[in-house]
């Protein structure tokens, strides 16, 4: 085993061990800012002082602790940073966690149950490269639970990035592998569509990134249809097309559908071009229709 695995499944020492819940609330009250860490808390369970009621933790900084194996419940964490944390084999359940980060924290085979807690806190959480395995079961809980917790705000954003894992994963798996450096290559270009797919639409579930696409295909296709205008015979009224503001103004006709017609190619190059345009913008207007749908439905 590597030295950074085994580091990123290893407390740095030296560290302090609680042996009690106890010794952690003492170390956590009140709300001045405080940085905790070198710490290992071994009992296996940390839940509210005064059930049902949750029990709040503010403005702390907790680096190089581990609360690994541990049920982590009815806890309320604000403003709290996590570093160089273990959540292996952990259990988090019924736990708040308000304008937190975790950065470089371990969260192998961690169970997050009815918690609020919103997935971008997890931005900078694990290393694609060599943690890609976990960081599919941490979006997959993450998913898992925004579901459950019916937090459309988060579940779009869970899937995303659930889909996005899952890609690193495969690619980790295809660079890690025995197979010779033409297979390594083939099964690699195998993933550039999905990769495409997550870069233009977010792989169907971010309207922002299929809005920066559109844009950018209705660019291209103006630059396409005012730079050949002529060689596709574009014609207004009988009069060449010209300027950028008719090539703009055909081109959006076109990804749109809608057709006037007042402006037309005359070649048969132009007709084939200008087709493969209408299909191209009635795809991506379908898809618009149908994220949208799924943004507003769920």
């Amino acid at each position: 085993m590597s030295r950074e695995t085994r580091d990123f499944f290893t407390l740095r020492k030296p560290y302090e061990e609680l042996s009690t819940p106890s010794e952690f609330w003492a170390l956590v009250d009140g709300d001045d800012e405080k940085v905790l860490k070198d710490l290992l808390f071994r009992p296996d369970k940390l839940e509210s002082v005064e059930p049902p009621k949750r029990w709040r933790v503010r403005n702390k900084k907790f680096c190089n602790v581990s609360f690994s194996k541990t049920l982590l419940s009815q806890i309320e964490f604000t403003d709290c940073h996590f570093e160089e944390c273990l959540f292996t084999g952990s259990v988090i359940y019924d736990c708040r966690f308000n304008f937190c980060i975790f950065v470089n924290c371990n969260f192998y085979r961690a169970r997050i149950q009815e918690c609020f807690i919103d997935p971008k806190a997890f931005a900078e959480c694990l290393d694609p490269k060599r943690h890609a395995n976990i960081g599919v079961g941490l979006y997959q809980e993450l998913l898992h639970n925004s579901r459950q917790q019916a937090q459309t705000e988060f579940t779009s954003y869970a899937q995303y990035k659930f889909v996005q894992w899952k890609r690193y994963l495969k690619r980790s798996e295809i660079r890690n592998s025995d197979a010779g450096r033409l297979v390594k290559l083939l099964k690699s270009i195998a993933l550039v569509p999905s990769w495409l797919f997550e870069l233009t639409t977010g792989s169907g579930m971010r309207l922002s990134n299929l809005a920066i696409t559109s844009c950018v295909l209705l660019a291209t296709i103006t630059g396409i249809n005012y730079f050949y205008c002529s060689t596709f015979g574009l014609s207004l009224q009988g009069d060449p097309v010209l300027t950028i503001t008719e090539a703009f103004y055909f081109s959006t006709i076109v990804v749109t559908s809608l057709g006037f017609g007042d402006i037309t190619p005359g070649t048969d190059l132009g007709r084939i071009v200008v087709a493969f345009e209408a299909i191209v913008g009635f795809l991506t207007f379908a898809l618009l229709v149908s994220m949208t749908f799924r943004k507003i439905t769920s």
